[in-house]
């Protein structure tokens, strides 16, 4: 068992130094070149990987996860978590026999969970950069994947409302409908924002600190997306808002310069909570047993949802409140439905999934190299955090009732799909930045996606090849 440690099979490894009877770092089979393996030539001379800075990996002997796949594990938690818990709600009084586990995998969200897990894999697959486009040059902000996409957001977003391919579903005008298929625009505005703030970062870097040529025309396309969104979507209209100005600032706008934002943006506010059923929802919050029947309903039976779990839950199938008595049971209260069922050891992991995703979505940002995939990184996981930190605050009655979704678990084929697609670009910086750290890079085919491209090290022949080939 004597000799060197030459070389060894493992994604990340560091570079091999011989310790006393221990394992490599990371290491997997085969341990040494002298292991039974002197016929292979990789083994022999071969060029170690280059360091990745920095901890890229999660270890848990004898398990060690990458980044990137980490979060498709957690993501893909989330889904089956919120596939099996949706049908738990949609399971009310039933006319026939139906079994609610076996109907879950039979119908449009399961179809929907399987398309959202296909986005995220297609996004993970291919070189986030691709969003960014090619830079230099006068107008390659224009020539940007990320403007096109934002371009294509605002141009859904008018057709809900000005055309008669839009649906409106609970009052709101949200759906850009085609013939049976569906589609909620907003949902799209959160990803392709992101995208074009970053890109219009590292497009416009040498003008962002300008009031003019940089912070107005960023300013200006976020405001057109604000002002289509806002009219329905008024909680998702301040989560992206939040989003989008902590990104300009971190790209370099002035702080002054968003400080001008504040006197419209709180004219915006009053304007829309001086509506007449926003503020009952206001003074409900207040005291929602003073408006038991009407606004304050929601938060009562919320409550009584979470109160009723316990530690350890009613079981699956088994909660009362779903049964008619709370309202959007499957979607912005599908957290209470969560407590009542599973109680508050399955709520927990539900948040404690949320917790990890952003955590390794933060270390990720920390660990990119470039300022696209940093404010990528940052967008993509504030997004889904915080959008999952308000309605857990909603359902707990921790903040006034607002219409906004449990990322990845409330019902919406298109809340799945595009967050799920924004986890995969996630996923794809940190793929891309641990492949340039060993030596991969990315050519660009002149059309469609880069291709990933690995130069193979040239390695010596050992004695005993060259000895059979001479004979």
């Amino acid at each position: 068992m004597g000799g060197e440690y030459e070389a060894f099979f493992a994604r990340g490894a560091m570079p091999v130094t011989k310790t006393n009877n221990r394992w490599p770092a990371r290491a997997t089979f085969p341990r040494r070149a002298g292991d039974g393996f002197e016929a292979v030539p990789a083994l022999v001379n071969a060029v170690p990987a280059a360091p990745y800075v920095g901890r890229s990996r999660f270890v848990l002997t004898p398990l060690s996860l990458s980044l990137d796949q980490l979060l498709f594990l957690i993501t893909a938690a989330l889904l089956c978590s919120g596939l099996v818990v949706v049908q738990i709600a949609y399971s009310r009084v039933r006319t026939s026999g139906e079994h609610w586990l076996m109907a879950s995998f039979n119908n449009k969200n399961a179809i929907h969970a399987l398309v959202a897990l296909l986005a995220m894999t297609a996004m993970w697959r291919m070189d986030y950069r691709w969003f960014l486009g090619k830079t230099g040059g006068r107008f390659s902000l224009l020539r940007s994947p990320a403007t096109w996409l934002t371009l294509v957001t605002i141009g859904l977003l008018v057709a809900v409302l000005a055309t008669p391919f839009g649906k409106e579903i609970n009052g709101a005008r949200r759906w850009f409908a085609l013939g049976p298929i569906g589609f909620q625009p907003s949902e799209l505005a959160k990803l392709s924002l992101v995208l074009f703030v970053a890109a219009y970062a590292v497009h416009r870097a040498d003008k962002i600190h300008s009031f003019l040529w940089g912070f107005l025309p960023v300013m200006a396309i976020f405001g057109i997306t604000a002002a289509l969104v806002v009219k329905e979507d008024f909680g998702t209209t301040v989560l992206i808002a939040a989003v989008v100005l902590l990104m300009t600032l971190m790209a370099g706008v002035r702080l002054w310069q968003l400080a001008l934002l504040i006197p419209p943006i709180g004219l915006v506010i009053y304007k829309m909570l001086n509506t007449p059923w926003r503020r009952e929802r206001l003074l409900a919050y207040r005291n929602p047993w003073a408006e038991s029947q009407g606004a304050g309903y929601h938060l009562i039976q919320s409550l009584l949802s979470i109160s009723s779990g316990g530690w350890f839950g009613l079981g699956l199938g088994n909660g009362i409140q779903k049964m008619g008595y709370l309202p959007e049971d499957n979607t912005d209260f599908i957290f209470a439905v969560i407590c009542e069922e599973l109680g508050f050891v399955g709520a927990a992991m539900v948040v404690l999934l949320f917790a990890a995703f952003v955590v390794v979505g933060w270390r990720v940002m920390s660990r990119s190299q470039n300022l696209f995939g940093k404010l990528v990184a940052f967008g993509i996981t504030a997004i889904v955090g915080l959008q999952a930190a308000i309605n857990v605050a909603v359902v707990t009655a921790s903040m006034p009732t607002k219409g906004i979704a449990l990322p990845l678990i409330s019902s919406g084929g298109t809340g799945w799909i595009m967050n799920a697609a924004a986890i995969g670009v996630l996923m794809s910086i940190e793929r891309v930045n641990r492949m340039e750290a060993r030596g991969i890079r990315a050519i660009d085919p002149g059309r469609g996606f880069p291709v990933e491209v690995q130069a193979l090290p040239v390695v010596a022949a050992l004695p005993a090849v060259n000895a059979v080939a001479a004979a």
